[in-house]
């Protein structure tokens, strides 16, 4: 399927950008002490009952047109609503609980296709043992399915987009690219073993999920970090048949981007214990004036033309 762009118009979302737009809307809030990590960063993060124990909370939507097609089996919608949301989770190295699903669509649709999407939903659930607790419904043109996730982190801190040193490795987890045309966005894993691992073992600096592609969030890890970075493209893990303009930009990969100080690569690379692949594609380096000004393609954004 094709992700639909706006139509550009001056002064417009197009212009502004879904990183601008959120700038815009949220530069007013403030936090209270318990709020430990609002806006900026895969979850918020609130201080839990212990000392060492954090909570994570996050909110995350699909649309019809945007995340799925019409003629997507409303299974793998359910499922893919869920995912993305562990994902979140995953990317700060914590543990999912519970689950609130709010669905919106049209009054002529079959109870039995409504069930679909919650047997999707209910399968990843029972995976990752989260439970489901309530939720909304509501009448809307199109389907809509937002999930809220709550989620902890229990003795250990949430790792988050700001850790980031230079001299520090970059790494991701997986593969890249062509994610939509080959169906993965809808059946990929969320990498929660990865990010505990990763946390509980105080391996990375800096850990995101990939979802908007690498070119989008990469820079991202860098604004929250203060850092600039270099990447070795030739070394980028691609799916067979991607390109590596597509292992870049594609985006919905859910895969890890992390950072991990120098002196503890090498033993990352030799204790790793996954299957999955694990890849160094780049190091992050000082801030400099000439690195400030240079231009960087983009990934997926949901109110940019291209």
């Amino acid at each position: 399927m094709t992700r639909h762009k706006p139509v550009a118009r001056p002064h417009s979302l197009a212009a502004l950008g879904e990183d601008g737009l959120l700038r815009l809307l949220t530069r007013r809030w403030r936090h209270g002490s318990t709020v430990r990590t609002g806006v900026g960063d895969d979850c918020a993060v609130l201080e839990g009952r212990r000392k060492d124990d954090f909570l994570l909370f996050k909110t995350d939507s699909v649309v019809e047109g945007v995340h799925f097609s019409p003629e997507t089996p409303l299974r793998l919608v359910g499922r893919k609503a869920l995912a993305r949301a562990l994902s979140d989770v995953a990317a700060m190295g914590g543990r999912p609980l519970y689950a609130l699903i709010a669905l919106a669509l049209p009054p002529t649709s079959a109870p039995a296709a409504v069930q679909e999407i919650y047997r999707g939903i209910e399968r990843l659930a029972r995976k990752f043992s989260v439970e489901l607790v309530g939720g909304e419904l509501c009448r809307s043109r199109q389907l809509v399915l937002t999930v809220a996730l709550l989620g902890e982190t229990a003795g250990h801190a949430p790792l988050l987009r700001s850790g980031a040193r230079p001299g520090d490795g970059l790494y991701v987890t997986g593969s890249l690219g062509g994610s939509l045309e080959s169906g993965r966005h809808l059946r990929f894993v969320p990498r929660l073993p990865e990010g505990r691992w990763l946390a509980q073992g105080h391996w990375a600096t800096s850990l995101m999920d990939i979802s908007d592609g690498l070119a989008s969030d990469l820079p991202r890890l860098a604004r929250s970090s203060r850092i600039e970075f270099s990447l070795q493209e030739s070394h980028f893990p691609r799916h067979r048949g991607c390109s590596q303009s597509q292992a870049f930009r594609d985006g919905e990969d859910y895969e890890l981007l992390f950072t991990v100080a120098p002196e503890r690569e090498a033993a990352l690379r030799k204790e790793w214990p996954f299957p999955t692949r694990l890849t160094r594609i780049g190091v992050c380096l000082r801030p400099s004036a000439l690195s400030r000004k240079q231009s960087f393609p983009h990934g997926f954004d949901h109110f940019h033309l291209s």
